[in-house]
């Protein structure tokens, strides 16, 4: 059985079962190495990968994974429609006219997913205009 590549975008775990010392930081067994938000060098991270000392794990990067925090993940299709529903009416309420609303209302979709990063780049651009 071969090893997979390491995988830059996944979280990594240690592995070694007397922990690791990084920088100054101890990491016990099973700890997640925040390497990237550490400013840790790469190639010493996937150097310490390939010698085996650090891993991915899937059933520990669910745990660890960080929720975006505005629900919208939590949300279903319908729901985040009447969410766009009640976005675009404030637009509406807030716009001049018709070119301007159809510039700054928020798009719909049937995928989920989209739905939720269409709103997410809508409130990035125009959130000021959701704010009563």
């Amino acid at each position: 059985m071969t090893r997979p590549p390491f995988q830059y975008d996944k979280p990594v775990f240690v592995r070694n079962p007397n922990g690791l010392l990084m920088s100054g930081k101890r990491y016990a067994k099973g700890d997640l190495v925040p390497w990237k938000e550490r400013g840790l060098p790469l190639s010493n991270i996937e150097r310490m990968y390939n010698e085996h000392h650090l891993h991915h794990n899937e059933d520990m990067e669910e745990a660890v994974k960080a929720p975006v925090g505005d629900g919208l993940d939590e949300m279903s299709v319908e729901q985040l429609h009447i969410l766009v529903k009640t976005i675009n009416a404030k637009v509406k309420a807030k716009t001049s006219n018709e070119a301007e609303f159809d510039r700054k209302k928020c798009r719909v979709s049937k995928v989920k997913d989209k739905q939720a990063g269409l709103i997410r780049s809508w409130r990035r651009n125009y959130g000021d205009l959701e704010v009563d």
